[in-house]
This record gives structure tokens, sequence and C-alpha cells, in this order.
């Protein structure tokens, strides 16, 4: 493998500007080398002329390239590794701290926390449940910070190997032994590559780790500090490549028989706008569940491609880098799942055949209850951790606004938010199997079935409490508040929709007035109002474009780096375009069902699943610019918070976590596609290494109320 590819396969991606340039030095080396034989050739006649003579009349860009390169490599490492000893620092003396205090606790004494407020003594009962609690909190803290140290220790290691092999080509190329001593010289003794304090803290952390966290057990404590693959490449074992590939083969045939099923049956009938009534709820119950695994491939598609654009979702979403489902594993759960979703789809179909004396509609209820039955399942089997951190996370919304609002829970709602017809589709499945299961469809579709509005109005009612909520741990108004008004109108739209019939249509279709004007033309001009006003947010604030503060003003209406399609301008326009395309799928449902084009269970279906497909682009472009929020203040890890958290220290973190991310967007210059930066001839601009923070631009850490003793907050399983 060239070097230049496996540069870019190893590196850290918030780091991505700090590292050798070595593309660029590498063309740099080349076009001197053009202008070395154009000189040869035009001056032949200078055969005797000494060759390191000739090239430092070419070279002098180049080695002062080099030079350039070695400072700025050199003021980043030692800013990395003065933080790194600090946090080693910090790490122990709070641990020492947290134990002492929880000591005098038990003795039944008073003391001071960190604010030199009183607390009370502690119950001797939950004396040991406290210290559980403690070691493992810092269990994780150590072993995210011996992540940040393997990371540094690797960035050393790549810049080392650039700055080598792009001496040696040099030497091989000019014929020259200038190279080999300027890297003696220079690269020999600089002080990335001399210092071996990383080395230090890394022995350091595996001996509190091994000696006090875990009593001296070192292989339980170097399982506590594996260390996942650095490699952008991840390597997946040959039978989870097979398993994935398998059930991909599976599925499409599979549904390939179902299409032909459905065709050779009289399912599909002479007059295909027509659907009996019997099989609007089977209809419903597979759309709900086909849904869900339909959005389970495209996240699969959206974990694929961030991972080869070298978007680091894993420290986004703040979930364990040494346990979480890679893209392969998320699409063999959810083509294992489509299979099963088209073999109870032909057990539908064939149902008089197969079992007369049932009730067709009874399979669609079977695969509903083993579907949502294995997700709440709290054995620990088939990925035990990853569906109780979505449960988790879940909860969390619909508890909206209680807790502190984290990066993943405002990801997840705007997910709810494009899959409102699965919820629609299980409240009426509930309803359907548990009530009127013999009184036919239209008992649960009525139009004063007031629960469907109410669940139709939840996803933008989850967006709308984590934006006020946001706010008031803030005290910002921008951008939290005109936030929430984005999803107010989503609210609003929902409201007039229903009243004016959209949704639930009087049998007598007719019309229906608000406060004197007619309904049905509110909803149509509030719901284009809505539609631009969740478009210009998608573009401004979520994608970043639009960027006003760019510094290059080589992509114009966009912003300075571009990760995808190689940094390709058109596929963001083409991606802007189908966003609002994607946005106005709504106008279909009056168009197509509303006027009785086509069956409104087909035309929901449709819409569906062009929403999905809506969002899991928009979920491309929302986590790259929030990768390139975390590039801007160099965080690679996540922040273990492990300090004793107050009421007051929460809404200071806040406060300076929005403040960092504002002011990284003005300060933080951004990088042509690839991370790249022209060396030669112009002046290459200075690496801004300011004091590197270590919070992230996703929401604060949640805590309990500070009247605890000792407040662990620790949210990291997935």
């Amino acid at each position: 493998m060239k070097f230049g590819t496996e540069l870019q396969a190893h590196l850290t991606p918030e780091w991505r500007q700090q590292y050798i340039e070595y593309e660029g030095l590498k063309t740099l080396l080349f076009s001197m080398l053009d202008n070395k034989q154009e000189y040869q050739a035009e001056y032949s006649e200078d055969e005797d002329e000494d060759p390191d003579v000739l090239n430092e009349q070419f070279d002098h860009s180049f080695f002062e390239g080099v030079m350039s390169e070695i400072k700025r490599i050199n003021v980043f490492f030692k800013e990395k590794e003065s933080d790194a000893q600090t946090r080693y620092t910090k790490l122990t003396s709070e641990f020492h701290r947290q134990l002492e205090l929880l000591h005098h606790q038990s003795l039944g004494k008073e003391t001071s926390d960190i604010k030199g407020k009183k607390v009370v003594a502690v119950h001797p009962a939950r004396i040991k449940k406290l210290e559980s609690k403690i070691y493992e909190k810092f269990r994780m803290a150590f072993s995210e910070y011996y992540l940040n140290l393997i990371l540094l220790q690797n960035y050393q290691a790549l810049n080392y190997t650039g700055f080598r092999k792009i001496l040696k080509k040099y030497d091989k190329v000019m014929e020259s032994k200038r190279g080999k001593k300027c890297f003696a010289a220079h690269v020999r003794g600089s002080y990335f590559e001399k210092s071996k304090e990383v080395e230090k803290l890394i022995e350091s952390t595996e001996k509190f780790v091994t000696n006090t966290l875990e009593k001296g057990d070192r292989n339980k404590a170097m399982q506590k500090l594996r260390v996942p693959p650095l490699s952008g490449l991840e390597l997946h074992e040959h039978s989870t490549t097979f398993k994935s590939g398998l059930m991909t083969g599976l599925a499409v045939c599979i549904l390939v028989v179902v299409i032909i099923a459905s065709l050779i049956q009289d399912k599909i009938k002479t007059d295909e706008n027509s659907l009996d009534a019997d099989e609007i709820p089977a209809l419903v119950a597979f759309r709900c569940t086909f849904l869900l695994f339909f959005f389970t491939v495209l996240l699969s598609w959206n974990t694929y491609g961030w991972r080869n654009a070298g978007v680091n979702h894993i420290l986004i979403f703040e979930i364990d880098p040494r346990n979480h489902l890679n893209y392969l594993q998320l699409l063999t759960a959810a083509m294992l799942f489509l299979f099963l979703w088209g073999v109870t789809l032909l057990l539908y179909i064939f149902s008089p055949l197969i079992a007369p004396a049932m009730k067709p509609e009874t399979w669609p209820l079977i695969f509903f209850i083993v579907v949502f039955g294995l997700l709440i399942l709290p054995a620990p089997i088939f990925y035990h951790s990853t569906r109780f951190w979505l449960l988790r996370r879940i909860f969390r919304i619909f508890t909206a606004p209680i807790f502190d609002v984290q990066f993943a829970d405002f990801f997840i709602a705007d997910q709810l938010n494009s899959l409102a017809t699965v919820l629609l589709d299980i409240s009426f499945v509930l309803c359907y199997y548990s009530t009127y299961w013999s009184e036919g469809e239209g008992a649960c579709t009525a139009p004063g079935i007031w629960y469907r509005i109410l669940i139709a109005l939840l996803p933008p009612w989850f967006r709308f409490a984590q934006s006020v909520r946001r706010y008031f741990t803030t005290s910002d108004w921008f951008p939290h508040l005109v936030n929430a008004g984005k999803y107010f109108s989503s609210i609003l739209v929902i409201v007039l929709a229903s009243v004016a019939g959209i949704i639930h249509r009087n049998d007598n279709g007719t019309g229906v007035t608000l406060l004197g004007l007619d309904a049905f033309a509110a909803y149509v001009a509030f719901a284009c109002i809505s539609t631009l006003y969740a478009y210009w947010w998608d573009i401004k604030m979520d994608w970043g474009f639009l960027d006003h503060t760019s510094t290059g003003h080589k992509n114009k209406y966009l912003r300075d780096e571009l990760l995808y399609a190689g940094g390709k301008k058109f596929v963001y326009f083409i991606i802007m375009g189908l966003d609002l395309a994607l946005r106005c799928v709504w106008t279909i449902n009056i168009s197509l069902a509303d006027w009785q084009f086509v069956h409104k269970q087909y035309v929901i279906t449709g819409t569906a699943v062009l929403e999905a497909i809506r969002r899991a682009v928009w979920n491309f472009i929302r986590l790259e610019n929030e990768h390139l929020n975390n590039c801007g203040q160099f965080r690679a890890v996540r922040d273990i918070n492990v300090r004793v958290i107050t009421e007051h220290t929460k809404h200071d973190e806040a406060k300076d976590e929005d403040s960092d991310h504002e002011d990284m967007k003005k300060r933080v210059p951004s990088a042509p596609p690839g991370g790249g930066r022209k060396l030669g001839g112009k002046q290459r601009r200075s690496s801004n290494i300011s004091n590197v923070s270590s919070k992230g631009s996703s929401a604060p850490i949640v805590t309990s109320p500070a009247s605890a003793a000792l407040d662990l907050n620790l949210d990291t399983s997935v």
C-alpha cells in the first residue's frame, strides 16, 4: 500500500489537518523534478555541474515546506501532550478525592464537596453501591484517556514515517543525499520524535488501572483498555461479511418471490385503485415493520458512507468505540428481518391454503409481536447493549424536556419525525387487534379517533421540547428558540390538516372552515411556510451551507470543506435540490390520495419510503457538518465527566459548549477537500492551535439533582 493511502486510512480524522502534508510535498517534489529536467535539457552543455548545486536551485521551496511542517507538527504535538499530562493528573486526583469523600461519609461525618458545600453522611447500605459506581465511572474515563494516548502515539509514528518516506523519495528522485541529511538533522531529534512523555503516560495509565481500579488483575485491565482498530477501514471477520452477503441475497430473493406471488394471486385485482377493507389492517401492519427494516438498511448505508469519508460518528454519538455495530452488522440484521418479513407476507398471501381456519391477518400480528418483543427482550442476546442504548435514548426523548439534551437525543428525535407513519401504524395495529378486530379497520381510523392526532403531533413535539430545554439550559434564544419555532410550525400544520379533513376527511367530503377562513387553504399556506422554514434550517444550520464566514470562498453557497464524493460541488447542489423536492411530498397526498386517484394507503406507503430516503441523505450531511465542528476543536475521543456536577456547573458547561461551537466556526479556517494544504509558492496558513477544549458540540452529559453526595453521570454503552 502506498504511504499516502496508508496515512489517510490510519490518521485520526479530527486531527486530519495537523498531519504531515505528504501528498502536497510529493506534488511539489515532482514539480521540481520537471523544472530540473527542463533546465538540464536547455543547458545540456553544463554536464559537469554538481547535482547538489543544481538541486539547490530548485528545492528551496521543498525544504522550506518540510521545515514548516516539522514546526507545525511540533506545536500541535506539544499542545496535545500537555493536555494529556494535565488530564492524567486531574483523573487520578479526582479519583482519590471522591474515594476520600465517600470514606468520610461512610464514617457518618459531614464533609465538603468541591464547591465547599456541606455534604451529609450516606447510609452504610449505599456506600458499596456508590463505590462501585465510582470505580466503573473511572474505568470508562481512563479507557477513553488511554485511547487518546494511543492516538497521540500513532500521530507520532505516522508523521515520523511520513518525513522518512518523503525525504527518501527526494533523494531517489533528485539523485541526491540532501534528504537524508535533512532527516538526520531536523526530523530525528525534533520534539515530536524524541519525546517519550506519551509512552510514560501509557505505562502509568496501565499501572493505575491494573493496580488501583482492577486490584492487580492485568488481564482484566488490558481488556478494559483495549484499543479499537485505528484504521478508517475496519477489519471484519469473514463470517460477518459472509452473513451480510447471505442475508442480503435471501432478502432480495424473497422479495422477488413475494412480487411474483402477489401477481399470480387474486390480491391484485382488475381495479388497481381498490383495496378491500379486510386487507387494510394487514397492509398497515406489514408497512410498519417494513419501514423500520428499510430505515435500518439506509442507516447501514449512512454508517458505510461516514466511515469511508472519515466522519467519526462513534465520537459524535458518544458511544463506546470498543463495542458498537458496524455497517455490516446493521445490514445483516436488517436483511434478516426483511427475509422473515417476506416469509410472513407469503404466509399471509397463501393463508387460505396453509391454514384455512385461521384469519389471514393473524400472520402480520405474529410478526409484529416477534419484532417488538425482541426489541425489549432483556436477555443478553441479539445486540443486547445496542438495543437497550436505543431504548434509553427513546425514553429520554419521550420524557423531554426533563433531561438535558445530547446530540444522540435530538438526532434520534429527528429520525422519529421521518418515521411518523410508523408511529401511526403502531397505534392502528394496537387498536385494531386489541379492540376492533371483528368490527373492521374503520373503527380505528374514524375522524373521531383523537389519539391518532396526538400521536402525529408527538415527533415535532419531541424536538420542540428539546429545543426549549436547550434554551433554558444555555439562555441563548438563537438558535434554540428559532429551531423550536420550526417544529411549532410543523405542529400547527398537523392541527390544520386534521381540522381541514386532510388526514381524516368527513364521509361526505364537505369542507371545513377555521375562524371564518377555508381550512384547506390555511393548511396549504402553512404547509408551504413550514416546508420552506425547515428547508432553510436544513441547508443553513444543520448542514452548515451558505457560510458567510467562509475563508476560501472556493465553494460558493456551500462551505470550505466537503468530505463526500471527493469534494465535488455539484453533488452537494444535487442533494440540496433533492432535499427540497422530497420535503414537498406532502403535495402528493393532496394530488393523488385526497382526489382519490390512488388509494390513500398506497400513497402513504410511497411517501413514507420517500421521506425515509430524504432522511438518510440528510443524515450524511448533518454528520459531516458535526464532524467538521469536532475537527475544529481537535476533539478525537469522548470526554467522560468525572467531577461532582451541580446545576450551576451544568449551566456553565452548556454555555461554554455553545460558545466554543460558535467560536470554532468563526475562528478555525477549513481546509481544502481531503484536508490538503497548499505548499510552495504561496504562504501557507499557520495552524491556529489554541487551548483545545475537550467539549464537543453535543449537549452536556445528563446529571441528577445536586443534592446527591456523589453525582455519577455516565451514558456510554452501546
